[in-house]
């Protein structure tokens, strides 16, 4: 069960890593604030059909009082993270771009670990906590060091320091909903009404749409918003719909999988793998330099990852 949920778990990372550059396009392009509407009301509608389709009798019952807990633990998870942790990332994106910017998802382990302990009673040994900050400590070397911020250019959306600090916020609330998310199954399990990751992922999304077109609305820039959608080009909603297919409907439906096979905090740590393809895409496809520099930050924290995931057998060898 473990390699099953780390294997989904890299596929989530893979598929997130794809999503973080055509958001960011679309985020430079008709503003973050105007992007994450449509990309949470496209991408509730999307992930609905998919849980449909998946199993139309499971996404029925997630509407019966049964699922009143799920509703509540995936409720808050979708509105911390989906709402307001991806808003503060993709802000981020826009400031210091997809390959830099993945890096600050490096906290979100620790975050999940915090959290995790708090409400699921999870525990990492020694050397999971090692290979942890191995990971943490390696990819912000790779993407943040002072030879990668003096590349960074300037788009307008803001510093470089509210970059770093959207990024970290964002990345808290991405460790606290994937936590909650977690909680969610967990006591729908012990209930006896299992729910199914893609209706999950739908419970997410449509409360975090919900929360935010409540406020644009409350704060009367709905109208404004929408205008500045449609006068978009059609490639900038391309990159939004190619976005969103590996972002809200693959990669949050394969990172719900694998929390249920897997520690969250294990799984965060390989979702803070994103920069390291995130590296990968930008040289192979938009043919930017991989630095020495970067590419030891690189192997630090694939080892990092590594470390983390057979930290028992290592345990076990080191006799701890």
């Amino acid at each position: 069960m473990a390699t099953t949920g780390t294997f989904i778990a890299f596929m989530a990372c893979i598929c997130w890593a794809i999503c973080a550059f055509p958001f960011t396009k679309a985020g430079r392009a008709m503003t973050v604030a105007s992007m994450n509407i449509v990309r949470l009301v496209a991408g509730t509608c999307m992930v609905m059909l998919v849980a449909i389709a998946n199993n139309p009798k499971l996404f029925t019952a997630a509407f019966s009082s049964q699922y009143q807990l799920a509703w509540l633990w995936l409720g808050a998870s979708g509105i911390i993270a989906i709402g307001i942790g991806d808003y503060l990332s993709y802000t981020m994106y826009a400031i210091l771009g997809p390959r830099n910017g993945s890096a600050l998802a490096t906290i979100s382990p620790a975050a999940a670990f915090l959290f995790g302990i708090i409400f699921l009673d999870e525990h990492l040994n020694f050397i999971g906590i090692t290979g942890m900050l191995i990971t943490i400590i390696g990819v912000l070397s790779m993407s943040l060091g002072r030879t990668e911020r003096k590349t960074l250019p300037d788009h307008g959306h803001g510093s470089i320091t509210k970059g770093i600090l959207y990024g970290i916020a964002g990345s808290l609330c991405n460790g606290a909903g994937i936590v909650f998310s977690k909680k969610a199954f967990i006591v729908q399990d012990l209930g006896h009404h299992p729910i199914n990751p893609f209706v999950a992922s739908f419970i997410r999304f449509f409360s975090a749409t919900i929360i935010v077109l409540t406020v644009t609305l409350l704060n009367k820039k709905l109208s404004d918003h929408w205008k500045n959608i449609r006068s978009q080009h059609w490639n900038i909603h391309k990159n939004i719909l190619a976005g969103i297919i590996f972002g809200p409907v693959l990669g949050v439906s394969f990172s719900l999988m694998s929390i249920q096979y897997i520690n969250v905090a294990v799984a965060q740590t390989i979702f803070a793998l994103v920069p390291v393809i995130a590296l990968l895409i930008a040289h192979y496809v938009y043919k930017q330099n991989i630095t020495k520099h970067a590419l030891a930050g690189v192997i630090v924290a694939i080892a990092g990852v590594l470390l983390l995931v057979w930290r028992q057998p290592v345990t076990y060898w080191l006799h701890l």
